[in-house]
């Protein structure tokens, strides 16, 4: 086995947390060939199959290639933390963190605090993927996210949930809508008029469910996966919407929609940082850690909510 390196063990990892060579080759930003060489050459040192190649359908992972998958991705884990361990003797953290968001909530919070983070630590960048709720703490698992950024309903046993703030219920409206106008609103004022709904595994059904729930009528007209989507059908007075994380602006750049709060006592959906359990962290992302502790008793996530005045 002392004849792999690193970076083929990196290829070969690729290509199974993608199924596909021409798709780990563009990850990897080299060639098709070099994802062949490298499962190939892993192949020969193993003396069996990691994959199975089926035309039109890439790679599919053999029961095998499951196992070592498991391992290369562990050793490469560790090997990450090493590097980074080593490369901060001197005093200079470095490094790469890599954070999986709740596509929804991202935008919200995300940049300020990476920003922020990176004026006392500019050796250290960020790789950063977006998903679902269920998603991003999978990516956790999986060893491909270091930390995640969902709500608490999402976590996952062995993993650790460090609530960052409590965000409470809103409608997001047309700025014509006489409700906009409000201080706040209520499932009732809201059940006479048609929905977007988020599309989003936990979220397809939890928000029209508010209304269900308090015995109202609900129309559901449209939905959509992505929130700066809603935000244009909610400025194009196709509905209305409700959320919790509050979107860059309470009211778009040409007073399209505002956001306001829910009148009726919902409990507020906890929305934190999620890491693995009994995981001894590298220093980057130990410090990135307790930059958000930092940001949250100054109330930075508080921007992200919309509460009753």
């Amino acid at each position: 086995m002392s004849s792999l390196t690193i970076k083929q063990l990196r290829y070969v990892e690729a290509a199974g947390r993608t199924g596909s060579i021409s798709a780990a080759a563009a990850l990897s930003n080299i060639s098709q060939s070099s994802i062949t060489a490298a499962i190939d050459a892993l192949e020969a040192e193993t003396g069996f199959d990691l994959f199975s190649r089926v035309p039109a359908k890439g790679l599919i992972i053999t029961s095998a290639g499951q196992q070592c998958m498991t391992l290369i991705t562990d050793f490469l884990g560790s090997f990450r933390a090493f590097e980074n361990e080593l490369s901060a003797i001197g005093g200079t953290s470095t490094g790469v963190i890599r954070l999986a968001c709740f596509a929804a909530a991202a935008v919200t919070f995300l940049p300020s605090a990476i920003a922020s983070f990176q004026r006392d630590h500019p050796g250290i960048r960020f790789e950063m993927v977006e998903g679902n709720m269920d998603t991003v703490t999978g990516y956790l698992e999986e060893g491909r996210a270091d930390i995640a950024f969902t709500y608490s309903e999402a976590v996952k046993d062995g993993q650790i949930f460090h609530p960052l703030v409590e965000l409470p219920h809103f409608a997001l409206l047309c700025a014509d809508d006489p409700l906009a106008a409000q201080a706040s609103v209520s499932l009732e004022d809201l059940s006479s008029k048609p929905m977007i709904e988020l599309n989003l595994v936990r979220t397809n059904a939890y928000y029209s469910g508010l209304l269900k729930a308090a015995g109202l009528d609900v129309d559901v007209v449209h939905s959509s996966s992505s929130v700066a989507m809603i935000r244009t059908m909610v400025a194009a007075n196709l509905g209305f919407t409700i959320l919790n994380a509050k979107p860059l602006a309470v009211v778009d750049a040409r007073g399209g929609f505002c956001a306001v709060p829910l009148s009726d006592e919902i409990k507020a959906r906890p929305f934190g940082l999620v890491m693995q359990a009994r995981v001894r962290q590298p220093r980057a992302v130990a410090e990135f850690h307790a930059h958000c502790e930092v940001l949250r008793k100054h109330g930075e996530f508080e921007k992200m909510a919309i509460r009753l005045k």
